[in-house]
C-alpha cells in the first residue's frame, strides 16, 4: 500500500510538473485579460503562443504599430530569488530588451537598452504636434516598482540631435539641436528627467521633467534650451533659470 502511494505520488507530481511546465501562455492571458484590458483599454493583445517559461505575443497600444514580445526565463538567475525573465520588444522603428524580475509584491526591470527610430518616436508624439530626426537610444535603464509606484528608477538615454518640430503659434515651429543626453532618477516618491547638452567638460541643464505618482506631469525648460535653438528668450534671465514651466495631467 505505501508503495502504491509512494509511486501515486511521483505520478501525480510529475504530472502537474507536466502541466506547470507547459502551461499555455494563452491560457494565463485568457484569465488575466479583463483586469488587464480595465486598467490599459489602449493595450491589445494577439497572436500569444509559446508557454509562460518560454513564449511569445504581439502588442500593441493606443494604435501604434504592433511589437513583438518575446519572453524567456533565465534560469541562470534563478536561484537568487523571484521568476527571472529576459524579455525583447521588437518592432518597426523601436528595439528593445532588459532583464525583468518578477516576486510576488515586487517587479523590477534591470539592464534595459535599446533604440527608438525617428518614425517610432514620431508617432509618439504626433498627439502633441511634435517630430523629430535621429535615433533615440536607452542605455542600462532600471526600475523597480511594488506594483503600485515605482521605488527605483535610474539610468541614462541619449538623443543623436537634429530637427525637431514643434506647435507655434505662427504654424509648425523648426529647430536645430545637438546631441543631448538624459538622465533618469527618482526625486522622492516622483519619477525625474534631466536633459542636458555637453558642453566641454559640463552637461548644462536644458530641460527638466518630473512625473508625480498622482498623474501630473511637470516641465520646466530653461532658457539656455531657447539660446542654444536661437530662439528668443525673456531678456535679463539667466540662462539656468526656468524660462517656461508647463504642468499636465496624464492618468
Amino acid at each position: 500500500m505505501r508503495r502504491r502511494l509512494l509511486y501515486t505520488g511521483i505520478g501525480l507530481s510529475a504530472f502537474l510538473g507536466f502541466l506547470l511546465t507547459n502551461l499555455p501562455a494563452s491560457l494565463i492571458w485568457a484569465q488575466a485579460k479583463d483586469q488587464v484590458s480595465e486598467r490599459l483599454p489602449a493595450l491589445l493583445v494577439t497572436r500569444i503562443d509559446g508557454t509562460i517559461w518560454n513564449g511569445g505575443a504581439d502588442l500593441s497600444l493606443g494604435g501604434l504599430s504592433a511589437s513583438r514580445v518575446v519572453w524567456r526565463l533565465d534560469s541562470d538567475r534563478i536561484l537568487a530569488g523571484g521568476l527571472p525573465y529576459f524579455i525583447s520588444v521588437t518592432g518597426s522603428g523601436h528595439r528593445l530588451a532588459a532583464q525583468v524580475t518578477l516576486k510576488p509584491y515586487r517587479l523590477t526591470i534591470t539592464h534595459l537598452n535599446g533604440n527608438l527610430q525617428p518614425d517610432y518616436l514620431n508617432r509618439l508624439g504626433a498627439a502633441f504636434g511634435l517630430a523629430i530626426t535621429g535615433d533615440l537610444n536607452f542605455t542600462d535603464l532600471q526600475f523597480g516598482t511594488d506594483r503600485q509606484w515605482l521605488d527605483t528608477a535610474f539610468g541614462r538615454l541619449n538623443w543623436a540631435g537634429g530637427q525637431v518640430t514643434f506647435p507655434d503659434p505662427t504654424g509648425a515651429g523648426l529647430i536645430e539641436l545637438p546631441p543631448l543626453q538624459g538622465q533618469i532618477s527618482l526625486a522622492t516618491s516622483n519619477l525625474r528627467l534631466d536633459i542636458t547638452y555637453s558642453s566641454g567638460d559640463q552637461d548644462l541643464p536644458l530641460i527638466s521633467l518630473l512625473l508625480k505618482p498622482e498623474g501630473w506631469l511637470e516641465v520646466a525648460i530653461k532658457a539656455r534650451l531657447f539660446k542654444l535653438a536661437q530662439r528668443p528668450w525673456p531678456p535679463g534671465i539667466d540662462l539656468d533659470e526656468t524660462a517656461l514651466a508647463l504642468e499636465e495631467k496624464l492618468f
